[in-house]
């Protein structure tokens, strides 16, 4: 046998191998990612809990950044499992904390704080273990979260709120998606008179039950000139409040719906709304977090 036959037998098997020996025993080659379910503790006015997490960290590459996932008033759902393939894809590690389950929520059983400023405590606790992660820079961590969550990422970007939690942590960029908008420098408890100089990604419908139309527009026109500059708007047409969700359609009640009159709130897909956004995500946090 020649010397260069006897090398492109050697690649070929090379090239066999070469797959087997990166992905560790029960690991498939088309897996996105490895899945692990941790706990951490929050504490906050003299009160302490443990949170429980989906962490996921990607298989096929890692761009160095992490995203915190906060559901909605419904808890963990389809919408965060969905997001995270696509950003674990793209090589981010991922972690979609239950705020319900510490607070007793289990099952059948329904409830939410008073104030979304009740939970932020546990999205800096849960950015405090993403820090501590190896392979995660703790400077290019983001946030995005659905409705409740939504409201998350809005007020995590507000110097007030993280005083009054005593955090001097900070996330690096932020997406929220139909995060109530009409609220902000309204409603106690939703103040923000100040903000982080980071990037914003707002994603709406425009049949949102919560909002009008222009309600994030409107908010966003309130600001500075150098805050407006790190806010972006997507309204998407034809799309109602939880447009991302691959659940049944349903129907809630919630007071602070039809700019605060109240009234039930209709949550449905919006197939191409979906689509759309879960790129818009990926695209946005790509564009802030990872190093190019």
């Amino acid at each position: 046998m020649s010397i260069v036959k006897e090398i492109q037998m050697s690649l070929v098997l090379l090239s066999l191998l070469l797959p087997l020996s990166f992905f560790p025993a029960g690991v498939s080659a088309s897996q996105v990612s490895r899945v692990s379910y941790v706990t951490f503790p929050v504490s906050y006015a003299e009160k302490h809990w443990n949170i429980a997490a989906k962490l996921s960290f990607p298989l096929q590459k890692s761009n160095g950044a992490a995203v915190l996932i906060v559901h909605g008033s419904g808890g963990v759902d389809s919408r965060g499992a969905y997001h995270s393939s696509t950003l674990n894809r793209e090589g981010f590690v991922t972690l979609e904390i239950d705020l319900w389950a510490a607070r007793g929520w289990l099952g059948r059983q329904f409830g939410r704080p008073k104030t979304v400023s009740e939970t932020l405590p546990d999205a800096f606790a849960a950015l405090e273990f993403l820090r501590g992660l190896e392979g995660v820079d703790p400077e290019r961590i983001g946030l995005v979260g659905f409705s409740w969550g939504g409201v998350v990422s809005m007020l995590s970007r507000s110097p007030l709120h993280q005083r009054m939690i005593s955090t001097d942590l900070s996330f690096a960029a932020q997406v929220a998606f139909y995060p109530v908008c009409w609220v902000y420098n309204k409603v106690p408890g939703y103040e923000l008179p100040e903000l982080d100089n980071t990037p914003l990604l707002i994603l709406t419908g425009e049949k949102d039950d919560y909002d009008t139309a222009t309600s994030c527009s409107d908010w966003r026109s309130t600001l500075g000139s150098e805050d407006q500059k790190n806010v972006r708007v997507v309204v998407y047409p034809d799309a109602a409040h939880g447009f991302n969700t691959s659940a049944a359609p349903a129907e809630v009640t919630d007071p602070f719906s039809h700019l605060g009159k109240g009234g039930k709130v209709v949550m449905k897909t919006n197939n191409l709304a979906r689509e759309l956004s879960d790129k818009a995500l990926s695209d946005f946090f790509l564009e802030h977090l990872v190093r190019h």
